[in-house]
């Protein structure tokens, strides 16, 4: 049973509070770390679980799950800690969770952003990912996003102008339409964020450009790119403390074979590759990269695309320097970005992904559906009506709309709980999926009265091969399973440790039925027989050690008898 509730989202205190208490509870299972300290002095938490009878957390293959790169995307911390929570609290009874965490580790940091989500969560403010100036070490003119009205949140401002570009629809005041491009007539107003301006002498109304402007979740080395084109990338790969730890603590645990980090919204998975077209990617990679999306549909019901070819509008524009291209570009990592909450299809638009342009009458159509799905299932409660204000600097001005951050970018709390449990279900079958070393027919031959011939053969049990995708192949990132033996004294001119290569996996396999009939090609192997000539006496213990960056440390020993 789930130690904590659902219901609403966490602040740093409360969030640092139920992992402790976690790691107290499950003391066999659970180690707390602090992966490093953000600038305004807040741990980024990870924990670590597996379970400590059935080896050391390094020496199994490994799954990696992050949330909060981007500060307000708060529904994906609440997914990370759930998962946790749901590790931890079923380990006693579930035999499916029992496996997990007997077979594999999992390194869980809820809250990358520690110090940018605080602010989201405990002010009016909405920020990208840190609360720290940037591009720009002052505020520039402009409209500045503020809650002028005092209701504790920033939403929208309409403002009446002949010029305006949008009217309010005839059946309902709060839908608001595009002005037709023949429309002389009428009311029509420019819509703002709220806020107050910046060195305003009158004249034109233009946002000032953000004062939080980084972005962690682009300043990662893969295609990193200056500001000038990428917004929001740093002054430098890696430039921030938050992404600096992440990296170092992913670089310091080889043993992560696979990733999900959590965001919002669409309702969407997106799969790399996310910096080149995805018929350029090997198609081994591809290929798994389709089946475990699959797995991720029938879960979550969430299509799974591909980032580079799907996601994006303009692909010739695409979003360099992202987390998971660096695991997947750089270190040959799978690794997935869920976004999380799927308020437009909830309402009933259909064919969201991947991105198409639509007329301005669609658009107009699709706020309406979703106005009505607040109505029927909110109660009308995730839309604030347009009000009447009287602005410092505008005069008369109304402000509303949808509560951008329980209702557009976070799940209300009531859908919390099922996006949670979904979305966890999926990442807990992604792990399954991880390489895993096998060793069978272990044994020793008795060819005389002080020689034995000690053999095994070593599998993988796992889908994904030891090396996970052909990409970590040709980044030359992929280090090769060892076996090693002692205990005895080798005479046949072997190392006590050798290389042996790679071990495939499931997937990639050739063999289909089709048409009535089976096929297949040549696959990869997934099994290696090893054997050595020793010396010694009956009795003797002999041990083999067998390992893989990627799908952990196996030990097998036998007696020469």
């Amino acid at each position: 049973m789930l130690k904590f509730q659902y219901d609403h989202y966490y602040a740093y205190d409360e969030l640092t509070a139920a992992l402790q208490q976690l790691q107290t509870g499950y003391p066999k299972l659970a180690n707390l770390l602090s992966i490093g300290q953000s600038p305004e002095g807040r741990q980024q938490w990870l924990m670590e679980i597996t379970d400590s009878a059935t080896g050391a957390a390094a020496d199994k293959p490994a799954y990696y799950i992050d949330g909060n790169h981007h500060a307000g995307e708060v529904t994906g911390a609440m997914v990370a800690l759930y998962t946790i929570d749901y590790l931890l609290s079923e380990a006693a009874t579930n035999p499916a969770v029992q496996s997990l965490l007997q077979r594999y580790t999992f390194y869980i940091l809820p809250r990358v952003s520690p110090d940018g989500s605080e602010v989201y969560l405990t002010t009016p403010d909405t920020l990208r990912s840190v609360p720290r100036m940037y591009p720009e070490p002052e505020l520039l003119p402009g409209l500045l996003a503020q809650d002028i009205d005092g209701n504790g949140e920033i939403l929208l401002m309409r403002v009446k102008s002949k010029i305006g570009e949008w009217k309010a629809s005839e059946t309902d005041d709060r839908l608001m339409l595009k002005r037709l491009p023949d429309e002389e007539d009428g009311v029509f107003y420019r819509i703002f964020s709220e806020g107050i301006l910046q060195q305003y002498n009158g004249g034109e109304i233009e946002a000032a450009p953000t004062k939080w402007g980084m972005d962690l979740n682009r300043n990662y080395p893969c295609q990193w790119g200056v500001e000038a084109k990428q917004a929001g990338a740093g002054t430098y790969p890696l430039s921030e403390p938050e992404t600096h730890h992440v990296a170092d603590f992913v670089l310091a645990h080889p043993n992560i074979g696979s990733a999900s980090t959590l965001h919002t919204t669409g309702g969407v998975i997106l799969r790399p590759p996310g910096i080149k077209p995805e018929k350029q990617a090997p198609k081994l990679d591809v290929s798994l990269f389709k089946a475990i999306g699959e797995m991720a549909t029938a879960e979550t019901g969430y299509p799974c695309i591909n980032i580079y070819d799907e996601f994006f509008s303009d692909p010739s524009t695409f979003s360099s320097g992202a987390f998971d291209d660096w695991l997947y570009g750089h270190l040959g990592i799978p690794a997935y970005t869920i976004e999380l909450w799927d308020l437009a299809n909830r309402a009933g638009l259909k064919d969201i992904w991947p991105r198409r342009d639509k007329t301005d009458k669609v658009l107009g159509e699709d706020f309406a559906k979703i106005l009505a799905w607040n109505d029927e299932v909110l109660a009308g409660k995730g839309f604030v009506n347009w009000t009447k204000f009287q602005h410092p600097q505008l005069g008369e001005v109304e402000i509303g709309g949808f509560h951008t951050k329980t209702v557009v970018q976070n799940c209300p709390s009531q859908f919390l709980p099922e996006e949670c449990a979904k979305v966890s279900r999926f990442m807990l079958r992604h792990a399954r999926t991880l390489p895993r070393l096998l060793a069978e027919e272990v044994k020793a031959e008795k060819i005389d009265q002080n020689s034995w011939k000690v053999s095994l053969l070593v599998g993988n049990i796992g889908y994904l091969p030891t090396y996970l995708t052909q990409e970590a192949i040709n980044l030359h990132a992929a280090k090769e399973v060892t076996v090693e033996l002692s205990g005895a004294k080798i005479v046949d001119g072997t190392l006590a440790k050798r290389k042996i290569g790679h071990l495939a996996g499931r997937a990639g396999r050739s063999g289909k039925f089709e048409n009535g009939g089976f096929r297949s090609g040549r696959d990869e192997v997934s099994q290696k027989g090893v054997s050595w000539l020793v010396q010694g006496s009956a009795g003797d213990l002999v041990t083999i050690v067998i390992q893989s960056q990627k799908a952990g440390k196996l030990q097998v020993q036998l007696n020469l008898a």
